[in-house]
């Protein structure tokens, strides 16, 4: 295996690690509710000898792509005299593509939401399981969604902000007030982290294309020339936080407003659902196409030239293709939030200016680039991305003794561990009756060891000191004074709090109040461990702080772990 193709099947090792396990929402691959791999299907039992197809699709064309395989199912559709039985399962598009080029997974058809999986798909197992062309079932273009006063100021609808232009306000100190917004404050960019999502690679991709100002053909001599990759990573010095998927961001952005990002890339469909289920109090976001260029998902759909696919089931996968292109029209994709994957087909409301997207934009769609480019992009923002404080918090309570959840929980601090940057700065707190800070807050590439030797050394003992532990977390990041980094507080525990002195509204108020503070935002992560958390309090204790709230068990406590590490 040559040096090249090695580099392009980590990247991809990579996305699906962190891809696993995802089961979120929204408008890109990995963003939407239930768990990737379900099956998705209304109807789960094949007729007897039926010719059954597998059809593995990304998670936002769910509910769309349940209901019409269901209609197709009803019809009783045939291909040489056998019934064709359509078996839908879900699946983030990284996950889809690792396992389908291990051979543990064997779909007859795949819809992953960008074209550029099906190439990586290709490129990493050596073998051409993907047509060079394929038919795109429905499309969304990549946008920076924007506050629509903000947007305005720029001269939306009529002008369109750009790339660089995001480059120019990041690096500017002046922020909004150049605009006449002084209240907005410093300009603040949201995208989720490339290793989990289409959006976030996308997003990146196109801050390589902006700067070289190129907008196809994006060579390796390109991206890895000094001046080119300082300017992305000052692009990236005003991101807030990374994330695993835009919902995430959607989300948050109705609890905070404009306090929390000043814009956010993700999908165009993503920004259609925000609008549509915001609360009245909330402002509308406006999606601005970058002049300099974008991307589009293309949700393609791959009929696999795999040897697990008979030529019957080819055949009915081709048969039920075609139905599908015939069935989503853009009145169909409009209702779901797409436009159609025929470009020649004009979209259709809601996708229309009162719901604050521009049917006649993108004007500049950009080249989808080599898949030996794209694994260098993902190398060089794991290099130049924004770096991080983070002050673990982990609860060694007598409860972690039982069922082994202390050392499950080791294994998932381990792998936390292992994703973080030499720049960033992480301390460990850990706590039963009272809080002990073991490890102080210093960079990753000092302190490794010592973080390694106390995490395998935790023993479990005593009562919990949960709030005492949450706010002494947030005291040492806080103590930092320092707004030029992702700042984060990542708290486990497995109980009700038993013995701390501060107070449960002390510390939501302190957090809120942390949350509307203008670049110092500290953000806390909890995981409800095992049945007897308190899940409750421990979300109430993320959201206050603009975080997330997770929930695991000893089985998949690494998984959680390797969520978290996306945001930073």
């Amino acid at each position: 295996m040559n040096s090249a193709r090695a580099l392009i099947i980590a990247a991809a090792v990579a996305v699906v690690a962190v891809a696993a396990l995802v089961s979120l929402r929204g408008g890109d691959d990995d963003g939407s509710s239930g768990d990737t791999g379900s099956i998705a299907s209304p109807t789960t039992k094949a007729p007897v000898g039926s010719v059954k197809i597998v059809l593995a699709f990304s998670p936002e064309k769910e509910e769309m792509l349940n209901d019409l395989a269901g209609r197709y199912n009803a019809e009783g559709h045939h291909v040489h005299g056998k019934q064709v039985f359509v078996s839908g399962e879900k699946w983030s598009s990284g996950e889809a593509e690792q396992k389908i080029a291990d051979g543990r997974f064997r779909p007859t058809v795949w819809s992953p939401s960008s074209s550029l999986w099906g190439r990586l798909l290709n490129y990493q197992a050596d073998k051409p399981y993907v047509a060079r062309e394929n038919p795109s079932l429905v499309r969304t273009p990549l946008v920076i969604a924007m506050w629509e006063k903000e947007a305005k100021a720029l001269g939306w609808p009529g002008k369109q902000t750009s790339w660089a232009q995001i480059l120019e306000m990041a690096t500017s100190k002046a922020g909004w007030a150049q605009f006449g917004l002084a209240p907005y404050g410093r300009f603040r960019l949201g995208h989720t982290n490339p290793d989990f999502s289409t959006s976030g690679l996308s997003a990146v991709a196109a801050q390589y294309y902006a700067v070289t100002g190129k907008h196809e053909g994006l060579t390796s001599a390109d991206i890895t020339k000094p001046a080119v990759r300082a300017k992305v990573q000052q692009i990236q010095q005003s991101v807030v936080h990374y994330g695993d998927t835009t919902l995430f961001f959607a989300d948050q952005l109705k609890a905070h407003g404009p306090a929390y990002a000043s814009a956010v890339a993700m999908e165009e469909v993503t920004l259609l659902d925000y609008n549509k289920t915001r609360p009245r109090s909330a402002e509308r976001l406006v999606a601005e196409y970058p002049s300099d260029g974008t991307f589009y998902s293309d949700d393609p759909y791959l009929v696999l030239n795999a040897p697990w696919v008979t030529k019957a089931q080819r055949e009915a996968a081709d048969d039920f293709g075609r139905w599908l292109v015939r069935q989503i029209t853009p009145a169909l994709a409009a209702k779901y939030g797409f436009r159609p994957g025929d470009v020649d087909r004009k979209p259709e409301a809601p996708l229309d200016r009162a719901h604050g997207v521009l049917t006649s934009e993108p004007r500049l769609v950009l080249a989808l680039p080599e898949p030996r480019v794209l694994a260098q992009i993902k190398e060089f923002w794991h290099a130049d991305r924004k770096p991080a404080n983070v002050q673990l918090v982990v609860d060694v309570s007598g409860s972690m003794g039982e069922e082994d959840k202390l050392g499950q929980a080791k294994k998932g601090l381990q792998l936390f561990l292992r994703q973080l940057s030499p720049r960033d700065r992480v301390g460990l707190t850990y706590f039963s009756a009272t809080p002990t800070d073991e490890v102080p807050i210093e960079e990753f590439k000092t302190n490794r060891p010592r973080l390694r030797s106390t995490v395998d050394a935790l023993i479990a003992d005593g009562e919990t000191a949960l709030y005492d532990a949450t706010a002494q977390g947030l005291d040492n990041v806080e103590a930092l004074d320092d707004d030029s980094r992702i700042n984060a507080v990542v708290v486990l525990s497995d109980g009700q709090d038993t013995a701390s002195h501060t107070k449960l509204d002390t510390l939501v108020e302190k957090l809120e109040a942390r949350s509307r503070s203008e670049g110092r935002q500290i953000r806390v992560f909890t995981i409800a461990y095992g049945s007897g958390a308190d899940e409750h309090v421990l979300e109430k204790i993320a959201n206050a702080s603009g975080g997330k709230a997770y929930v695991g068990d000893p089985d998949e406590i690494e998984s959680v772990y390797l969520q978290i590490s996306s945001f930073f």
